[in-house]
């Protein structure tokens, strides 16, 4: 392994752990200006610390860009191999035992699809309301399709999505919550047997959510029991959903969690689902970086007292 290899070649008499720290920081942040501000260190002092973790490593480790700065690839072989244990070390030299939401003015860029944003944005800004939080929070838009170029964008710290198939070395992922799906429809447009059946499910228009505007699981299950969706529309995200609901006699199949909250904003029925569907994971994913960071241990808390909060 480069992280064997490396040790081999370099005395350890030779490494300062405060230039690991330094490191460290200049893989979160892509910036020395923001590294030294993170680590209260001036900005002339962070690119002579870069200068000697150059030398050291015999790479130029960063390179500028248009953003920024960006990792050379034994930097980035150096962060997957060292992430965890830099982040500790960098906890104890910066003698940072918990992370502080109160004395923190940091931003938590966290990426995810709207019908979990309708539920999470509000529950977290009561938190910051409540208990006073120095801290801010930033809520991007993305999806199963897109989770991976999201989080590959310096600012994102986590990605909420379905669970992937299969994930890399540079990642890493928790499961938060698993599910199932509703059906929902306005009852004053729709006179519909209570529970649905599977005939009327079938004859019934739907309206269709998609990213891509194509398929979904709904189109897939029906496919094999020899049928259609009758479909009248298709809507690239949960909130277009709200208008069509309540004007039109449809029926929408989606995740239980954003069902039960359009139920209740538009006073719609929400019942289930009558055909054999699948059940979905919702993971929080994080580049493996920045595993072992407190914030990051901080943030993942956090979303671990949403779904609890919400009975999810």
């Amino acid at each position: 392994m480069f992280m064997i290899d490396s040790i081999n070649r370099i005395a350890l008499s030779q490494v300062d752990l405060n230039l690991l720290v330094v490191f460290q920081a200049l893989m979160q942040e892509g910036s020395v200006t923001r590294a030294g501000y993170k680590l209260n260190l001036s900005q002339s002092a962070v690119s002579a610390a870069l200068g000697r973790l150059r030398k050291l490593f015999d790479d130029p480790l960063f390179e500028r860009n248009r953003g920024g700065m960006s990792p050379t690839a034994k930097a980035l072989s150096l962060s997957v191999s060292l992430g965890p244990s830099l982040s500790n070390i960098a906890s104890v030299i910066l003698e940072e035992a918990e992370f502080e939401p109160w004395q923190s003015s940091r931003t938590f860029h966290l990426a995810m699809s709207d019908d979990i944003e309708v539920l999470f944005g509000p529950w977290i800004a009561r938190q910051k309301l409540d208990h006073n939080w120095g801290v801010n929070f930033a809520i991007h838009q993305t999806n199963s399709q897109l989770w991976r170029s999201t989080l590959d964008a310096p600012i994102i710290d986590i990605v909420l999505t379905t669970t992937p198939a299969q994930l890399s070395t540079e990642v890493q992922a928790e499961p938060l919550f698993s599910g199932d799906y509703r059906c929902i429809y306005n009852q004053n447009l729709l006179r519909l047997s209570k529970p649905l059946t599977e005939r009327e499910f079938i004859e019934t228009r739907h309206v269709r959510v998609s990213y891509d505007s194509q398929r979904g699981w709904v189109d897939d299950v029906l496919s094999v029991m020899g049928k259609k969706r009758n479909t009248l529309c298709t809507t690239s995200h949960f909130l277009g959903l709200v208008p069509i609901l309540r004007d039109l006699p449809v029926i929408a199949t989606i995740p239980e969690p954003v069902a039960m909250w359009l139920g209740k904003m538009l006073d719609v029925h929400v019942t289930e689902v009558p055909i054999k569907m699948p059940r979905f994971t919702i993971s929080a994913i994080w580049k493996t970086e920045v595993d072992g960071l407190i914030e990051n241990n901080w943030i993942r808390q956090i979303l671990k007292n949403f779904v609890q909060a919400h009975g999810l």
